[in-house]
């Protein structure tokens, strides 16, 4: 059950957020480009593509159909997230995240990674034991 929880609160965290950037792309675009790690039309396409590839793989996570799947997109995204973050820190550029929906304050860096740390431990956490079957104790009827 405890798992249970821990899959729908990952897997909802990334259908929300992807729902906010999805809602208005133009927006979530600007944020994009912000980082300036990505030239045009890539910012552009990647605004387009990231908030559905985040609410279908939040899906999987959430309904269990292709869950596997699911959290492998979401814990590599997690890792592009952050170095994407790591990368604009080091650069010193002052970026808008856009990561639950695009803020007009600059962000915090510190609060940014810390977030998708924990995101990212609880994605991995998940991936290493959500295969794993509950088995029920072995029978103690003889074998004839």
């Amino acid at each position: 059950m405890f798992k249970l929880l821990l899959h729908l609160l990952f897997g909802s965290v990334f259908v929300y957020a992807g729902a906010v950037k999805a809602w208005d792309p133009g927006l979530f675009l600007m944020d994009v480009r912000s980082f300036d790690l990505l030239p045009d039309p890539y910012a552009a396409w990647l605004a387009m593509f990231l908030p559905w590839l985040e609410i279908f793989s939040g899906l999987a996570v959430i309904t269990g159909v292709l869950r596997k799947g699911g959290l492998l997109v979401l814990n590599a995204s997690l890792l592009a997230f952050l170095v994407a973050i790591g990368i604009s820190w080091y650069r010193g550029i002052d970026i808008q995240c856009g990561c639950f929906g695009s803020s007009e304050a600059s962000s915090n860096y510190v609060e940014l990674i810390v977030r998708d740390v924990v995101l990212l431990a609880l994605g991995l956490y998940l991936q290493m034991k959500g295969g794993q079957k509950i088995t029920s104790p072995p029978s103690s009827s003889p074998v004839v």
